[in-house]
């Protein structure tokens, strides 16, 4: 029988690693597909030499036709893509309908062809692991199999869609999966070198970006290599802060305006683009020539700027397109300036302002993305240079520092917070054997804002409970103390509000997939209750409370097997 069964399991395995290949291949195809129809779409919107009218009502106009679409059609796929994708992972079990890739690349390909500020290699991540998906649960794969598909096609589309395999695989397990020993790597690595096979053979073995070769002039060079790592930092949390300010700032629009967001923010990029076409799109051949000495430092420094801004109102108009090429962009102009004016001052000990342009594109990627090692591996790639390595390493570093410092959470788990979805932490996403899920009473004592003491302590009188959660299921906005009621009633405050008593709105709580340790350590910081509130929405699940905590453990014990029940 046990023969049996690991015949079994073994041919399990391989039927996987066939499908694995297949996703390769697939997402390899869609990312290659992607990048040629944004390209003929922008050759056909703009030709060679756009007229000012052109620059001005090409990204307007497609505005319009991409706000209908993402209103009415596509609601799920603004913006990157990596995001949804990795909510999908996390929350979802893997599942993402059909209509997500195929949304995501109709919606694209308008976006970013039509010249808004933005890149290919996110929504490439979202199609490649929406395809996967879709495979995944047309064979009826098992749901920890779907799962498992989505870093896998992530990966795949990211390989094709940057030609750098190693970190695309990096990428998936770092920022999708947020675990580096993921179990997934072997798959994940198979699909991504399957994907870029594809992409070679269609689009020729031609690298990126034409790459200076680097060397260390000096030791001390190093020093001008740390002030573009506090450069990448700073201009990292200028990024973060402003794009998350500026979505904000349009989503307290009526929501009668959001079917002509992506519209007004094509208006705003038409204008930009008049004065700076450079800023058009993905904008790789500009980041090619500040690699290679074609820009000075004053045109680096004003791109970059421009450049920043501009991926900030295409982004937060709504529209479909990633970050994750403005980075680089920003990381090349920022770094090819520093590089430039370090050069002119001390250039006998000093390299080519393009090996600082090229540090710059990890700093500026590591401080946006938060996806270090990723960073330093992409570099690698590129370069094939083990001697970019210690510079590199140490902008990464500073830059990376300085952004969390400052932006505690990474911009993807930001943008999914200002939405009421909240991811698991790397640390907090293994295995634990009791949860907060498992201990939680789904019965919760809830008393609406707007009642008196007098109706509140009606409500509450045949609970023993110390505190209670104020609001609704939907919306729970605070605590209040039985105590702080009972006080209330004796004063004679009967007939007011409860909201003029001390209600705590800033309460610990925790999510149904964090572990007993979390859940125990965060109630003994309360008043006897706390929540368990849903990653998306915030919506109130239950409550754990001291005696929910004894009932778990009774029942543990009397499992006898150390497992709950």
């Amino acid at each position: 029988m046990n023969r049996l069964l690991s015949q079994l399991r073994l041919r399990e395995n391989q039927i996987f690693i066939a499908l694995t290949i297949i996703i390769g291949v697939v997402a390899g195809l869609s990312a290659v597909l992607f990048t040629l129809s944004i390209e003929s779409m922008s050759y056909g919107l703009f030709g060679m030499s756009p007229s000012v009218w052109r620059l001005l009502l090409a990204p307007t106009a497609v505005g319009l036709l991409t706000g209908v679409l993402l209103a009415k059609v596509f609601p799920n796929v603004r913006g990157s893509g990596i995001p949804q994708t990795e909510m999908a992972f996390h929350l979802n079990q893997g599942i993402i309908p059909a209509r997500v890739p195929i949304g995501k690349f109709i919606t694209g390909v308008l976006c970013v062809g039509s010249g808004h500020s933005m890149g290919r290699e996110g929504p490439s991540v979202q199609i490649g692991a929406g395809l996967a998906s879709v495979i995944g649960q047309w064979l009826k794969l098992p749901p920890l199999r779907v799962q498992a598909l989505v870093p896998i096609g992530a990966a795949a589309a990211l390989s094709a869609a940057f030609n750098t395999p190693v970190a695309a695989v990096l990428f998936a397990l770092e920022e999708i999966i947020g675990d580096l020993n993921a179990g997934v790597i072997g798959p994940t690595v198979i699909a991504s070198v399957t994907s870029v096979i594809v992409e070679r053979s269609i689009l020729g073995n031609q690298p990126l970006f034409r790459v200076p070769q680097y060397h260390l002039v000096n030791v001390s060079e190093l020093a001008a290599y740390a002030v573009l790592g506090i450069a990448g930092g700073v201009i990292s949390l200028v990024f973060c802060k402003g794009l998350l300010w500026a979505r904000a700032l349009f989503a307290k629009l009526p929501k009668s305006t959001v079917i002509f967001q992506p519209a007004i923010g094509g208006l705003m990029i038409g204008a930009v683009l008049i004065f700076f076409p450079q800023v058009m799109g993905v904008g790789y051949e500009y980041v090619d020539q500040a690699l290679n000495g074609g820009l000075i430092w004053k045109t680096m420094a004003i791109l970059c700027a421009v450049k920043l801004g501009a991926t900030i109102i295409s982004y937060a108009s709504g529209n479909a397109g990633g970050i994750f090429a403005p980075s680089l962009y920003l990381g090349a102009m920022a770094g090819g300036a520093v590089g430039s004016l370090v050069h002119r001052f001390a250039p006998g000990a000093t390299g080519d302002p393009g090996a600082y342009a090229l540090v710059g594109m990890g700093a500026l990627f590591a401080g946006i993305i938060r996806a270090p090692m990723t960073s330093v591996f992409m570099i690698f790639e590129l370069t094939q240079d083990y001697q970019i390595l210690v510079p590199l390493m140490i902008s990464n570093l500073l830059s990376f520092m300085i952004s969390r410092r400052y932006q505690p959470s990474p911009i993807y788990h930001a943008l999914l917070e200002q939405d009421g979805i909240f991811l698991p932490k790397p640390g907090g996403r293994t295995a634990s054997a009791a949860k907060a899920k498992d201990i939680m009473s789904p019965d919760a004592v809830l008393v609406p804002p707007d009642s008196t003491v007098e109706e509140a302590m009606a409500l509450i009188s045949s609970n023993g409970a110390g505190a209670f959660m104020v609001g609704t299921r939907e919306s729970p906005v605070g605590i209040v103390a039985r105590a702080e009621l009972e006080k209330a009633a004796r004063a004679g405050k009967a007939a007011e509000p409860i909201s003029s008593l001390s209600v705590d709105l800033n309460w610990p709580h925790v999510y149904p997939d964090q572990p007993l340790d979390i859940a125990v350590e965060r109630l003994s910081q309360t008043q006897g209750l706390l929540p368990v509130l849903s990653r998306q929405g915030h919506r109130l699940e239950g409550i754990i409370t001291r005696e929910t905590v004894m009932q778990f453990l009774d029942r543990e014990a009397g499992n006898g097997d150390g497992r709950p029940l």
